[in-house]
């Protein structure tokens, strides 16, 4: 009886393991058809790039023999868009239960490490370095240490939430230019992985690790309860007209998307402040302004270079400007009498999607949104890195009163 048991179980973990494996190869052939229709992979990968595309493409199709956990599954599917400059195409894992039955924890990715001894030597790092200890929000932290070569790992030190335990990796990083990481999250509510394609440590944080319907609107962050100057809280109204003084008026707009209801908006708004903008000195704030379409940009682009022939513009830009923001604030710099500060931009502005919509894989774990419209290649220099600002704003000051001091110095 016992040695038919243990032959059961053994046929049983070869049929569980078969079964993954023809998914996996099955996503991974899915994968790479939809991201060979789309514009950045036409235009990048070629010649000798394509050559090393398919050596990586066969090594991942290959790596079916060892045990392909969730994490494995998901970080080779996610190769397959790493060569890709193109930060407008998402990847993501689809919820699931599976990691809040782990009652051991060890069903998720786990590093075996002594935490206390991981603490003490991670608050020895300065603050320049990404390695560290991050907090997200009041729910748990995070130490961020190197693993090999370009790998970095973010382990669960501390956790007021059930679902993660000590010793869990939340975070992976995979440095490709210096200060630039390809990213993947566990979701911090679902513990799904999450692709994001462009991450940076800046001003102590990683700027992009935003997740929607999360506990919390934070990034990591090595700080803790200290006042956040550089983004917009989530309430900031998506358009905004204010005199700060005679001389100094503040113009903001959040969006440039072309929904019903924004575009409705964006009319009224518009129509409203066209003619009103009469101080010396104009704010143009363009932080944390999730795009849209170049048609939404236009009438603001011609009212500001309008403006600047009577006074001066100084657009704020921080991470959180992104896309059509980006390409507008390209558009700007070549006015006379404009000037960018505050942060660098997110550098997501040479490709986008408008129709295609998001494609779950065959396995129905995971969803890719892909893009379509093709990108102007002397934007690439742009694509991972951003458009830096010619003023650089502190993290620890208003970013206001800083622009209104630079005003006043001049």
């Amino acid at each position: 009886m016992k040695l038919l048991f243990s032959l059961l179980l053994t046929l049983f973990s070869n049929l569980t393991n078969a079964q993954t494996g023809n998914s996996y190869l099955k996503d991974l052939s899915t994968l790479r058809k939809i991201l060979e229709k789309t514009p950045s992979f036409k235009a990048q990968i070629k010649g000798q790039k394509l050559k090393s595309y398919n050596a990586l493409y066969n090594t991942l199709y290959s790596d079916t023999v060892n045990k392909m956990t969730d994490f494995k599954y998901f970080y080779n599917l996610s190769q397959l868009i790493f060569p890709l400059q193109d930060n407008h195409i998402y990847f993501y894992q689809l919820p699931t239960d599976k990691y809040f039955n782990d009652k051991e924890g060890t069903d998720y990715p786990f590093c075996k490490i002594d935490i206390d001894s991981l603490k003490k030597e991670l608050t020895k790092q300065k603050s320049e370095s990404i390695e560290g200890i991050y907090n997200y929000g009041k729910f748990y932290s995070v130490g961020v240490f190197k693993q090999s070569g370009n790998k970095y790992i973010g382990v669960i030190l501390d956790s007021y939430l059930s679902q993660w335990k000590k010793g869990q990796i939340a975070i992976h990083l995979y440095e490709y230019r210096p200060n630039l990481y390809k990213a993947i999250y566990g979701h911090p509510t679902s513990k799904g992985f999450i692709l994001q394609t462009n991450e940076k440590y800046q001003n102590q944080s990683l700027v992009n690790s935003y997740f929607y319907s999360s506990y919390s609107e934070s990034v990591y962050s090595k700080k803790s309860g200290e006042p956040d100057f550089i983004n917009l809280e989530k309430n900031t109204p998506k358009f905004d007209l204010k005199n700060i003084t005679n001389d100094i008026q503040y113009l903001l707009v959040r969006t440039f998307q072309l929904n019903n209801i924004t575009v409705q908006k964006s009319r009224l708004f518009y129509d409203s402040i066209k003619n009103i903008l009469t101080a010396h000195n104009l704010i143009l704030d363009l932080r944390n302004n999730e795009g849209g379409a170049k048609k939404a940009t236009n009438k603001y682009f011609k009212l500001v270079k309008k403006y600047s022939k009577k006074g001066h513009v100084y657009i704020l830009l921080n991470n959180g400007t992104l896309s059509q923001a980006e390409l507008l604030t390209l558009r700007l710099k070549k006015v006379k009498n404009i000037i960018t500060v505050g942060q660098t931009t997110k550098g997501m502005l040479t490709y986008g999607q408008n129709s295609y919509g998001n494609v779950k894989l065959p396995s129905q774990r995971f969803e890719v949104a892909p893009t379509d419209m093709n990108g102007r290649a002397k934007f690439l220099k742009f694509e991972d890195i951003g458009i830096n600002p010619e003023i650089l704003l502190n993290d620890s000051e208003d970013w206001i009163e800083q622009v209104i001091k630079i005003i006043r110095e001049k």
